[in-house]
């Protein structure tokens, strides 16, 4: 199992995994309540946007961090470029996705995947919280 799909598991199903191992001996991370946490502004003037990171594998040749993503209705869009894959799955409200070709307007159970090398719009007319996994290591963002 790699680390992309362990992750996922935890997405989806939290606290049932805590404390158990997978056959790889490794012990899985829970971090108990961590939708609720504070979130990181991002620091974009302009854009009512948050990232924080949440739980980090750490590996040299296949990072991968997941936290969560929250924007709100700004007075400028989001505008980010990606150097890593990266998944979001919406947790609440919506966040519109523009890829300089298609407009996706995701909503509350929605996945997106974000490519490497994608130059990345984020907008939303109210709020929208998502759920995000990256190849990248922990605060690179």
């Amino acid at each position: 199992m790699n680390a992309l799909s362990k992750a996922l598991l935890i997405a989806a199903f939290g606290g049932v995994f805590a404390g158990l191992a997978f056959a790889d001996g490794v012990e899985v991370t829970h971090v108990e309540g961590a939708q609720a946490r504070d979130i990181a502004p991002m620091g974009v003037p302009g854009v009512n946007a948050w990232l924080q990171d949440a739980v980090s594998a750490e590996s040299d040749d296949k990072p991968l961090t997941c936290g969560f993503f929250r924007i709100q209705k700004s007075d400028e869009p989001l505008v980010y470029d990606y150097d890593y894959d990266e998944a979001k799955i919406v947790l609440e409200g919506e966040i519109t996705v523009n890829d300089g070709t298609k407009t996706v307007n995701a909503r509350k159970g929605d996945v997106l995947l974000l490519p490497k090398g994608a130059h990345i719009t984020f907008t939303t007319e109210t709020e929208g919280m998502a759920f995000v996994c990256g190849a990248r290591v922990r605060d690179s963002a």
